[in-house]
């Protein structure tokens, strides 16, 4: 004997919402995701991916921030030989700050002196770039454009 089951339009609308809903949510399975803060406001909070724009992200000296910390997930995969890279406006490498030790999410940021990254501006330049790698991810990524605005001192190296 065969059952009849009935399926009624009332079903069929739930079924079609809870599926808009969970497919609304812009969280990226496997994806690389960064967060940024000046010492405890987060200014920028992004997922990486090829259609990613670069945030570019102000730094204002007289507001007299002390750190910019960086927390960077890998897939949430366990990584090690972490790197924050400033770089200039033609790719030459700045300064670079090394995190030694395995981590994975966002279990231990990396933390660069705002001051060292003021130093750095470069005359007629106000805009330097953030990059990350780890030894996984040796081609790294630009996270971010650190536009500086007001006068800097002379960079430190």
């Amino acid at each position: 004997m065969k059952k009849i089951i009935r399926f009624s339009w009332a079903h069929a609308l739930v079924g079609v919402s809870l599926c808009s809903i969970f497919f609304s949510f812009s969280h990226i399975i496997g994806a690389h995701n960064f967060q940024v803060f000046l010492d405890d406001k987060m200014i920028a909070d992004q997922y990486v991916d090829s259609k990613s724009t670069i945030p570019t992200l102000q730094i204002d000296p007289s507001d007299n921030h002390s750190q910019l910390i960086i927390k960077y997930n890998e897939c949430g995969r366990t990584v090690s030989g972490r790197a924050i890279i400033i770089k200039g406006d033609k790719n030459q490498v700045l300064k670079d700050w090394r995190f030694e030790g395995a981590t994975s999410g966002y279990k231990d940021p990396m933390t660069c002196p705002v001051k060292d990254i003021v130093a750095l501006k470069q005359k007629g330049i106000n805009t330097l770039k953030l990059f990350y790698s780890s030894k996984e991810f040796p081609e790294g990524q630009q996270i971010a454009n650190l536009n500086i605005v007001g006068e800097a001192k002379t960079a430190l190296n």
